[in-house]
């Protein structure tokens, strides 16, 4: 099958981590990916060298010149299908509708809201709640919608997985009796670490040795009123920014628990993330969040906005060492049920198939070559010094 991916965007984020790994993925199947993307940017980076071609553009729409030039040249390579990512090149992949019969398939990484998604001949949600928003009010018919889970590291947990732990956490300056609460991520206001801070005080009255360890790149309006609030409440040895990380498989191994308590998210990486390393989560009740964390078995779900309850949580499994061991070996088995990417990039071969199918009128086939274990050298969440949005 000849697919192209085709993502906007100069640094890494959610999205462009996905695209990469479906990419990647189905080149090995066999089949023959083009990535366009922009020029210089990371996700370009990370395909040199491999048997992935890149073909570069501005992903300009108008004047309508770049749009033709795309047009033609998937024409001329008798491209089976168009995936798009990312909200320039979703609306790119819309314009490329007008000049070509060739079949544009979306992924919503999002849930915002926009006219162009019920123009798409399918959608990709990435969550049962951002395929609800795709339906109710981007108005997307429910016959071209559908949802396939994210591609998550798979990375094995090795056998000196106890000494990377405590290097990491040596090198960070964390005792291996701190109880270290990881929360993965931009820093910026919709992943509401100020609700997290608000809760630290009562998370240390129970436990004492509670650190809080902030991963993530930082929005600079939000990070100084993040800074001044730790200030104010006389917290900095307990609330910690870390440098960016790129093993994050081996952060997770690292941390005691996850926490992620954004007021939206479409679907979320890092719960995932954190199942996979047997780590407990303690989350806010919105969004995609609902589908990942099992209430009660694999962490606990709790009220967006109440860091009462935030708080609660988090010293129930920080005071716990079998509950938390428990509730990481039931996150690490919903991990491996819920996350089987070869089945999703699989369905992703269908969804292709079918829709070239409907639009077409024509028949594809795909190979049938087993996908092979990432590498896990590849950062799962991607934090080199660029612009960076999950």
């Amino acid at each position: 099958m000849k697919i192209v991916q085709l993502i906007s965007g100069f640094g890494v984020n959610g999205a462009i981590i996905q695209c990469l790994r479906l990419t990647e993925a189905l080149a090995r199947r066999g089949h023959d990916v083009t990535l366009i993307g922009r020029e210089g940017s990371w996700i370009q980076e990370q395909v040199e060298g491999t048997n992935i071609k890149f073909v570069d553009s501005a992903l300009r729409r108008w004047p309508l010149k770049q749009v033709k030039h795309m047009a033609r040249w998937i024409e001329d390579e008798n491209v089976d299908i168009v995936h798009t990512h990312n909200t320039s090149g979703q609306l790119f992949g819309i314009m490329l509708k007008m000049f070509t019969r060739v079949p544009v398939v979306a992924t919503a990484h999002h849930t915002k809201v926009h006219a162009y998604w019920a123009m798409k001949d399918f959608v990709i949600a990435n969550s049962d709640h951002t395929r609800s928003v795709e339906v109710n009010w981007n108005r997307v018919r429910q016959q071209n919608v559908e949802t396939v889970r994210a591609l998550i590291d798979h990375a094995p947990i090795p056998r000196n997985a106890d000494e990377l732990r405590q290097a990491w956490r040596e090198e960070h300056g964390f005792r291996e009796e701190d109880k270290v609460v990881g929360i993965v991520g931009d820093v910026c206001p919709r992943k509401n670490h100020l609700l997290l801070l608000k809760a630290l005080p009562a998370i240390l009255r129970q436990v004492p040795n509670a650190k809080i360890a902030v991963i993530g790149n930082r929005c600079p309006i939000y990070i100084k009123r993040v800074r001044s609030q730790v200030i104010r409440m006389g917290v900095r040895d307990a609330f910690r920014f870390i440098n960016f990380q790129n093993d994050i498989p081996n952060v997770m191994r690292a941390i005691d628990l996850l926490v992620a308590c954004p007021t939206q998210e479409a679907f979320g990486l890092t719960p995932p993330e954190a199942m996979a390393a047997c780590k407990p989560v303690v989350a806010t009740r919105v969004g995609g969040l609902i589908e990942s964390v099992a209430d009660g078995e694999t962490g606990y779900l709790v009220p967006s906005q109440d860091a009462a309850a935030l708080g609660e949580a988090i010293v129930k499994i920080l005071g716990d060492d079998q509950l938390a061991q428990q509730m990481g070996q039931a996150g690490r088995a919903r991990f491996l049920d819920m996350f089987d990417n070869h089945r999703n990039v699989v369905r992703h071969e269908e969804i292709y198939a079918d829709v070239a199918r409907r639009v077409l009128r024509r028949e594809v086939a795909w190979p049938s070559v087993p996908l092979e274990p990432r590498p896990a050298s590849i950062p799962t969440v991607g934090l080199p010094p660029m612009v960076y949005h999950r």
